[in-house]
């Protein structure tokens, strides 16, 4: 019992020390703030006139600048889209992004309980140290439900098809494939084993993965995107296939590369079918 009230006492603490390091920064920088009812400060930047996020559920697409507290940028993000319900490394960026409403912006004060809390690291070559205040400026560009965000993704690589002068179909299921050279026999079915050569990138060009990999289709070793775009190919084949974010990793994202509801760009060819 002691010791939960030690930690009790030394959060409140913290707390207090925080919001006096906020509070004197405002007052030194002339800036009027609001508080919440968590101890974050915020000025709206830009009234948005669209929707404001009322559900764990819902999608956030933002612009997003995180620093320390009058110091170094540790993060800059443009057109970075997360679910609320998720959760982020930054637990008070999702209450900031929800007191904006679509098409707004605002600068926001983060004591340390609602920023990295008492961890400590270097972060894209920044120290930052234990309990730091954190300052968060954020551009809400639009909320989402699941359907809406596929017809945002939907948008986004008919762009990237236009840019890139590419004519692909479109599987009934959401997958894009450009055939480049095609094969022959049969096409691919539903527990065939087949090898690819591969090169995965995003629709920005950055590159993630590449190699050569066997599997049987349908078994689910690979993302379901994949699976069902197999079946659009043929033995010798050679072609891009492009699968939006919910037949990929979905709202998770994948390691430093693949972020949540990054639409993912397969160039294929299929060395071997069995």
């Amino acid at each position: 019992m002691s010791s939960c009230l030690k930690t009790d006492d030394f959060l409140q603490n913290q707390a207090e020390e925080d919001e006096k390091k906020i509070l004197a920064y405002l007052s030194q920088n002339n800036i009027n703030a609001t508080r919440s009812p968590t101890g974050i400060y915020y000025v709206i930047t830009q009234q948005g006139t669209g929707k404001q996020p009322t559900s764990l559920s819902e999608i956030a697409n933002v612009d997003i600048e995180i620093s320390l507290l009058g110091g170094a940028r540790i993060v800059g993000e443009k057109d970075f889209t997360f679910r609320f319900q998720n959760g982020l490394s930054i637990n008070g960026i999702i209450e900031a992004a929800s007191l904006l409403k679509a098409g707004g912006s605002g600068r926001f004060f983060l004591p340390s309980e609602r920023g990295f809390g008492q961890t400590s690291g270097v972060i894209n070559g920044v120290n930052v140290p234990a309990n730091s205040v954190l300052m968060a400026d954020i551009k809400l560009h639009a909320v989402r439900n699941d359907e809406e965000q596929k017809l945002a993704e939907n948008g986004l690589i008919q762009q990237y098809l236009l840019d890139k002068k590419l004519i692909a179909t479109r599987d009934t299921m959401g997958v894009f494939y450009v055939r480049q050279t095609e094969g022959s026999g049969n096409f691919i079915r539903t527990a065939n084993r087949v090898t690819i050569n591969y090169k995965g990138s995003l629709l920005n060009g950055k590159s993630f993965d590449s190699g050569t990999i066997s599997f049987a289709v349908g078994a689910g070793a690979v993302i379901q995107g994949m699976d069902v775009g197999m079946r659009l190919m043929k033995k010798g084949e050679k072609g891009i296939m492009i699968i939006p974010s919910h037949l990929a990793y979905q709202d998770r994202g994948r390691g430093e590369v693949i972020r949540p509801f990054d639409p993912l760009v397969f160039e294929m060819e299929v060395t071997n079918v069995d």
